[in-house]
């Protein structure tokens, strides 16, 4: 081969290890983000919970509830930095009776999972606007403190990294929150709910909760998360009269496996571009590296420097007639005795 071949592949490996070193540091960053087209549903039971019943106008203990979430993106709203994800959540009783329903529509960034403000944000249709995180963690997600926003409550809580487990066969980080009884609404009931002779008396509802989050760090999935809520009636004094729920909301068995396959596959994505396509490129452009120092080399060492000389034997032969003539030469006839002879014999 020419030492031109050589120089290509030369320039071939060259170019696969600057993909090699380009690929985690530009393609994966511009590739590994919130998916525009999210769709997912999650499920969360609680077992003997309390409710109000405004029926009865009394409390129910140990209900059964289960709380149904769907994801579901707006593909069109979101661009290549956000993401819009429009949100249902609606907790009913075993009877199908409906406990609570609320909508969401937030934006977050596709990297920090932030939520940001854009694209007509609102809860239960009323603008709002979010901080913090949403529904999912970022890529990479760390050992510390972020905000986690509440949707009931309406603000961010720090929520705080609290060690590491093992579910669903996945490493995850345990992340808690806890939001401090807050007001949420002020409601008109019948007065002798909280305690009052009056008729109907204004009392406020409080809300509080302490949420965990078990999160895969490499996706930001979360894998497992729980809700010990409660919401309570108060009386002008502020003390708690009637449970409006009381209850531990956590994700059953199904939506576990579920989340944790997505973790995986986010994961397996995330390494493909972080890990694999970088060792590849990198393996194959320094074998051809390697190739073309080597062709080039060769090929200069078997070009000669100069043209050899031409030994005698090699000489060309070229057909030319004698100098001397072909013809037989008389040559004059001498006596025996020669010149002098001759000359002797002469009278």
């Amino acid at each position: 081969m020419r030492p031109t071949s050589g120089a290509i592949l030369v320039a071939a490996g060259a170019f696969l290890i600057v993909g090699a070193v380009a690929t985690p540091l530009t393609v994966a960053p511009a590739l590994v983000k919130v998916p525009l087209d999210q769709s997912s549903v999650t499920v969360s039971t609680a077992q003997n919970a309390t409710v109000f019943d405004f029926k009865t106008l009394s409390e129910r203990s140990g209900v059964n509830l289960t709380a149904h979430r769907a994801v579901r993106g707006d593909v069109e709203a979101g661009n290549s930095d956000r993401a819009v994800f429009n949100v249902g959540v609606r907790v009913i009783d075993d009877a199908k009776n409906e406990i609570t329903v609320n909508t969401d529509r937030v934006a977050l960034d596709r990297r920090t999972a932030e939520a940001v403000a854009c694209c007509a944000e609102d809860i239960n249709g009323a603008p709002f606007k979010h901080e913090g995180l949403t529904y999912t963690f970022p890529f990479g997600t760390e050992k510390k403190t972020y905000k986690y926003f509440d949707n009931t409550a309406r603000k961010a809580y720090p929520v705080k990294y609290m060690g590491t487990e093992k579910l669903q066969g996945l490493t995850v980080y345990r992340f808690e929150m806890t939001a401090e009884p807050v007001q949420i609404k002020q409601i008109d009931v019948p007065g002798r709910l909280v305690g009052s002779t009056e008729p109907t008396v204004s009392a406020g509802l409080f809300y509080t909760n302490t949420r965990t989050l078990w999160v895969e760090p490499d996706s930001g999935v979360i894998v497992k998360g729980q809700e010990k809520q409660a919401q309570t009636l108060r009386d002008a004094g502020g003390a708690d009269k009637v449970k409006m729920i009381d209850a531990t909301l956590a994700f059953d068995e199904a939506t576990q496996k579920q989340q944790a396959k997505a973790a995986k596959d986010a994961r397996n994505q995330i390494n493909l571009l972080t890990t694999v396509v970088p060792i590849v490129l990198g393996a194959l452009g320094l074998v051809l590296v390697l190739l073309g120092v080597f062709l080039i080399i060769r090929a200069t060492r078997r070009r000669p420097d100069a043209t050899p000389p031409v030994a005698a034997d090699d000489r060309p032969t070229t057909d030319l007639p004698s100098q001397a003539s072909s013809e037989p030469v008389e040559e004059p006839t001498v006596p025996a005795g020669g010149r002098h002879a001759a000359e002797r014999s002469e009278p």
